[in-house]
């Protein structure tokens, strides 16, 4: 009566089979001895026979007479990426929003001192978790008195409290753009998908990777469902390998813009406890990560760290270098209102705030991943196109 359903997953059982097979036939022989570039030099030199391009193309052809039909493998690779794409990017948030309810006992040294909606939502999300405690389900690792000990602990007034984690991940659902803003709008962030579509990162990768009738919700929709549709259901048609890259690369600067606006909120309220100040400002951007800033009084070097606050975005930037008129420094005792060049490590648009943390400060624990560059020297600060004018420093 079910054969047809029987017959149809020995098939596909039978295809990852192949599929595991190939990929460690094709394993084998990319990383034997006779293609490593150092194992292959010494054999030559000791006057060693390397396998034949012969037999090298016999294993090849055997992996295609053996291995799964290309359809069959793309369909494989289809869902191995989507499966394990969507888990980095989950493992991604959760572990972002661990990070940070780790940090606010620093933020907010009395739990009652909590923003109104994280205090709530702890509260309410560790009641939801006190109903489903058990032997089994996703709470059996959690032990109630633990849980009712640190409440109490919080309520009660000392200022070691923790944050139960999972009273912020009771949503079972997808990590989509919906439940993403409820999940941050949990944690006291409000307007997080407002940040996401505005933050230059996906705005860039919107104009230049993606159709102009698509949106950043629209693009974390369609990879969410085809995460699931891998997960839970026969596929029959794939994405092009190049589609799915491109998704890829999404993920990407979705969880770099996510990072920068914990980031930022972590910022913001270091500035409110004196743990952090503003250097200076950005008032012009050059080519080349030049900048011309208005400073705070201070302390600046070559190698220091800043952190570039703008509207919609919040990152780690280091100082390559300093100009004045009379030339380049590499340490400047700023004068409040002095207006100076800097090359940073990573852009920084106008009107951006550049931020320092004390020397006995520890760095932000929040990383970011600034795209990487080789710095050239500091152009000339005579040169309007590459630096600030010398005159107006």
């Amino acid at each position: 009566m079910f054969s047809s359903f029987t017959s149809r997953l020995h098939s596909e059982v039978e295809t990852i089979k192949t599929v595991l097979d190939t990929h460690d036939r094709l394993r084998s022989l990319l990383f034997s001895p006779e293609f490593d570039p150092i194992v292959s030099e010494q054999v030559r030199e000791e006057g060693g026979v390397l396998v034949p391009q012969d037999q090298v193309r016999e294993s090849l052809r055997q992996a295609r007479v053996t291995g799964p039909s290309k359809p069959a493998w793309h369909i494989y690779d289809h869902c191995a990426a989507f499966t394990r794409l969507y888990a980095i990017y989950e493992q991604f948030v959760e572990g972002l929003v661990s990070d940070y309810l780790r940090m606010l006992p620093e933020l907010y040294q009395q739990y009652q001192d909590l923003p109104e909606k994280v205090a709530t939502q702890h509260r309410v999300g560790t009641g939801q978790i006190l109903l489903k405690l058990g032997k089994d389900g996703p709470y059996k690792a959690l032990e109630e008195r633990d849980i009712i000990k640190n409440l109490a602990h919080g309520l009660s007034g000392n200022p070691d409290y923790t944050l139960l984690r999972d009273a912020f991940l009771i949503d079972p659902q997808n990590y989509r753009a919906e439940v993403l803003s409820k999940l941050f709008t949990y944690l006291g962030i409000e307007n997080c998908w407002a940040w996401i579509e505005k933050h230059p990162l996906v705005t860039d990768f919107m104009q230049r990777e993606r159709d102009a009738n698509e949106t950043p919700k629209t693009l974390l929709r369609d990879f969410v469902e085809n995460r699931n549709l891998a997960s839970h259901t026969i596929v029959g048609e794939t994405l092009a390998t190049e589609e799915i890259k491109s998704i890829a690369d999404f993920v990407v600067v979705l969880s770099e813009a996510l990072a920068q606006l914990v980031m930022k909120q972590v910022v913001q309220r270091k500035k409110l406890l004196g743990e952090i100040a503003v250097a200076g400002q950005v008032m012009h951007k050059y080519s080349g990560n030049v900048v011309g800033a208005r400073m705070s009084a201070g302390a600046l070097a070559v190698g220091d760290e800043l952190v570039v606050v703008q509207k919609h975005a919040c990152y780690k930037a280091a100082v390559i270098s300093i100009q004045i008129q009379q030339g380049p420094l590499e340490r400047l005792e700023t004068q409040d209102g002095q207006e100076i060049g800097i090359k940073l490590s990573v852009t920084a648009a106008d009107g951006a705030q550049l931020m320092k943390f004390p020397a006995t400060q520890p760095a932000l624990p929040l990383e970011t991943v600034p795209e990487p560059l080789s710095p050239d020297d500091f152009p000339e600060a005579a040169d309007a196109q590459s630096g600030p004018d010398a005159d107006n420093s």
